[in-house]
């Protein structure tokens, strides 16, 4: 663990703008210190101070490469003093207009880079770059074609959006809702898909109309936030769910943006890790486990969480 004076001499290089300007760009690309300085609009010798310190602290790393060296910005592990701090300053400043502003010089002068071909440049920053015909939702369909979900239940499912995901990978999808509107349209998908071992329940996740160990997969894919009692659904999908079956949880981590209870009709601000640990392990699941995904590319203060559990027992 680290002691007093670490997080103390942290923070205090954090409290300079330009420094936390530098570890902005760093974070989204991999820059030499001439790329810094011009998307900064710094002299070399200044920049070359700060980048300094910065690895001194081990909050950036550089890489060679031929005559150039490359500073990438290293946040540590979760629990560690540097990575929690950057995570507090990333959702205080993710709608900054200087750091907005500096992250657009940024990607037009790594788009005006001559030197080297694509593959090079995007060496070491790949998961951050645009890929042509790379995206999250064409992977997740494809690799839907290897799971196995046989009788699964989408709680919170409403409309049906995830539908195509789910359903090559299901014996049979059960999708639960609350909300009419939502299993009206839903309900119009499924007549669509003629034949499909589909069907839309109006109905409260807390209180499924589901037999007793009826099911092998059940799902809260950020519909978890929506349950007056999210120890109650969770709970309930124990009973339906048959020996070894498994509960997936996808939702937000613990916040606090009143949009989400305001414009998104969320009941609660989302959960802990600690949280959802507790619910699975009382409902009777085991093991469980907890841990962040990410955080929403839209809203960067918005940090995700990943949660399942398996019902012990014979299949």
């Amino acid at each position: 663990m680290e002691g007093l004076s670490t997080l103390t001499e942290r923070l205090k290089l954090l409290c300079d703008p330009t420094r936390v300007r530098i570890l902005s760009l760093l974070d989204a690309e991999e820059l030499s210190v001439g790329e810094l300085c011009d998307a900064l609009g710094l002299g070399q010798s200044s920049t070359s101070n700060h980048l300094a310190k910065l690895k001194e602290a081990a909050l950036v790393a550089d890489r060679r490469n031929g005559t150039r060296s490359y500073y990438r910005f290293v946040a540590g592990r979760p629990g560690e003093a540097a990575h929690a701090i950057w995570e507090w300053l990333e959702a205080k400043l993710s709608e900054d207009e200087t750091l907005q502003a500096d992250r657009q010089r940024m990607e037009e002068i790594v788009l005006a880079r001559q030197s080297g071909d694509w593959v090079d440049r995007a060496a070491g920053s790949l998961d951050r770059r645009y890929v042509p015909g790379r995206s999250f939702a064409s992977v997740a369909v494809a690799l839907s074609r290897f799971m196995d979900l046989g009788d699964c239940v989408d709680m919170g499912s409403g409309d049906g959006a995830l539908i195509d995901l789910l359903l090559p990978a299901c014996r049979s999808l059960t999708c639960i809702d609350l909300h009419p509107r939502m299993v009206e349209h839903g309900q119009q998908r499924a007549r669509q898909l003629r034949g499909a071992p589909l069907r839309f329940l109006e109905a409260d996740m807390q209180e499924p109309p589901l037999e007793p160990e009826s099911a092998d997969t059940v799902l809260f894919l950020q519909s978890l936030q929506y349950a007056q009692e999210p120890k109650r659904a969770i709970q309930s999908a124990f009973k339906i769910l048959r020996p070894q079956g498994r509960v997936l949880v996808q939702t937000l981590q613990k916040h606090a943006d009143e949009r989400m209870i305001t414009d998104y009709g969320h009941l609660h601000r989302g959960f802990t890790q600690a949280s959802l640990r507790s619910w699975l392990t009382r409902a009777g699941f085991e093991p469980v486990f907890a841990e962040r995904a990410g955080h929403d590319h839209r809203q960067n203060h918005l940090a995700l969480l990943v949660a399942s559990g398996c019902k012990p027992g014979r299949a």
